[in-house]
């Protein structure tokens, strides 16, 4: 059954702000990295709390008030009145105020709650949406914008990026062992690995252009997961080929000023995006990074690096990759110090994170590069569901007997339902959380396991994130004489790794997302679902609400949806 028909998911774009070390806009930012600024230097031990010392971008600025200076700063810019009842709010970070845990209490930095009083501030009336998708959390809230957009949902979008690394994601960093200790070299064969930056920016997109002449597009974005590993890039970039094919379908490269890569600086992450560069035929196209200039900002990322990859077509301009000298990456890639002129008015933008997420989105200031197809909002229907709480298993309407044990609710599920899959042990609460609503899910499905799919969704929402394990990572690094932060532990303290371990066990290749929302709000839930199937491979979702505070607070309710 369809609904209201809309042409291919792309958005106009108003409006942007940065403020970083580098500038208060974006036009003091672009020029800064067009000099050949940057904005990382090293921090002494003891810096932050932190024993170590260790070489970011930082401003050590408040979060919610810096979201706040970036958004109203580009909405005045756009003109566009707020209070409109169909303006969205969506915030991408990663962790938000993690670094106040501990000094207030949970719920004054829950994402969600977090959002709806910088939503308040700016004169927003809609519940706004949080995106908590590890590093592509950018490129994930400007996909879901323009989805919302195209699908008139919405008419404008204020899309935030916004993550301010203290002593608990830099030590989280540390114990990765993923932090460069001089400035990063993105694809160079001397690099050592990430800065961590500070940063926010803001876009405001609406559904259409009030302007005669060009102006800024973004569309054509697909997010795609490598089912392969939750903390280490696929060796053979399956995530990120296939989210770069999709995105590059009907579009000749050589309309493309650019790629601009994720480029982090680690061993893995570049060589993984080389790989895939090189997979879908864009060898000769120039690719460059930005992280040498900001450090990883996180959730800013990819709202970052879009709005300054726009500023440098503008300029007529492909910025160099600062640090970079010698190729180090296996993939053949076309990768350059110095700024080049260029002529050509669309660019690809890409990321990469934890859970073995990918996105890659399309931006051009030409309309002609976008394909005039229809799509429809496509009514879907639940095929299973599956709720757990503390005291009760539900699978399609009948309650699960589960004998009791000294376990907990969710090892008892395991052993008696579920079992062979030792890696289990190794997960934090919402995880095991998820996988056994899962298993119970795709078990009253009773389709064929374990084989490669393409086109299953995993989506969630929760409202807690991922506080249970941001609290055990928390202990770790509380006592200056006694610091041992764990990587097996941090990990963890990213919600969407739940939907990467999803993946994984069932070789899903889909896209998979985590939303933070305020409450359970099944409105809201039903917009983001309505427009994931705009995605046209996708044809299920494995979807739902799953919150984990503790071992006697949690819920479940997972549902599988077709169209």
């Amino acid at each position: 059954m369809k609904s209201e028909e809309f042409n291919s998911c792309m958005a106009y774009v108003l409006a942007d702000n940065i403020i970083s070390p580098l500038g208060e806009t974006s036009e003091e930012n672009y020029l800064a990295v067009k000099a050949g600024k940057s904005g990382i230097r090293a921090y002494a031990n003891g810096s932050h709390g932190i024993p170590d010392g260790f070489v970011a971008s930082l401003m050590s600025r408040d979060f919610e008030k810096m979201v706040i200076d970036s958004a109203k700063k580009a909405i005045v810019a756009s003109q566009v009145d707020v209070a409109h009842e169909k303006v969205a709010l969506i915030l991408s970070s990663t962790k938000g105020e993690i670094e106040r845990l501990g000094k207030v209490d949970d719920e004054d930095i829950e994402l969600g709650t977090l959002a709806e009083r910088i939503a308040q501030q700016l004169g927003i009336r809609t519940k706004p949406f949080v995106v908590c998708n590890a590093c592509i959390s950018g490129l994930s809230a400007l996909i879901l914008a323009s989805r919302l957009l195209s699908a008139e949902k919405y008419d404008y979008a204020v899309v935030c990026g916004c993550d301010c690394p203290g002593r608990f994601i830099v030590s989280g960093f540390q114990s990765l062992k993923a932090l460069s200790t001089e400035q990063c070299r993105p694809f160079d064969i001397e690099r050592f690995g990430l800065n961590l930056g500070e940063a926010v920016a803001t876009l405001v997109l609406a559904k259409n252009t009030p302007r005669q002449d060009e102006v800024w597009q973004i569309g054509h974005g697909f997010i795609r997961n490598d089912a392969f590993h939750i903390s280490a890039p696929s060796k053979t970039s399956e995530g990120l080929y296939q989210a770069l094919s999709l995105t590059m379908s009907g579009v000749d490269k050589d309309w493309l000023a650019f790629v601009n890569a994720h480029g982090t600086a680690t061993l893995f992450n570049d060589q993984m995006e080389s790989i895939a560069i090189q997979r879908a035929g864009l060898s000769n196209v120039p690719t460059n990074a930005l992280k040498g200039y900001f450090g990883h900002t996180l959730g800013a990322a990819g709202v970052l690096e879009t709005i300054l990859s726009m500023k440098a077509v503008d300029d007529h301009t492909i910025i160099g990759t600062r640090g970079y000298k010698e190729l180090g990456v296996s993939g053949k890639v076309n990768v350059f110090a110095e700024n080049r002129p260029t002529d050509k008015k669309t660019f690809i933008k890409m990321l990469s994170g934890f859970g073995g997420c990918n996105a890659t989105m399309l931006a051009s200031k030409e309309s002609a590069t976008f394909r005039k197809e229809k799509h429809s909002i496509k009514t879907f229907t639940t095929t299973h569901r599956v709720s757990i709480s503390t005291t009760e298993v539900i699978v399609d309407g009948t309650p699960l007997s589960i004998e009791q044990g000294s376990n907990g609710l969710l090892t008892n599920i395991y052993k008696q339902k579920i079992g062979e899959y030792p890696k289990y042990y190794k997960m934090d609460g919402l995880c095991r959380l998820g996988f056994v609503a899962s298993e119970l899910l795709l078990q009253a499905e009773g389709n064929v396991r374990f084989k490669d799919c393409y086109d299953r969704a995993v989506v969630l929402f929760n409202r807690s994130s991922s506080i249970s394990s941001d609290k055990k990572f928390l202990k770790s690094i509380q006592d200056k004489e006694n610091y041992f932060p764990s990587p097996s532990v941090f990990v963890y303290t990213l919600p969407n790794i739940v939907t990467g371990e999803i993946a994984i066990r069932n070789h899903y290749y889909g896209e998979t997302s985590f939303y933070i929302l305020p409450s359970k709000n099944e409105r809201q839930m039903n917009e983001v679902l309505e427009t994931v199937f705009v995605d046209t491979q996708c044809k299920s979702v494995l979807t739902g609400w799953i919150d984990y505070e503790d071992g006697e607070h949690f819920e479940a309710d997972l549902m599988l949806i077709e169209i």
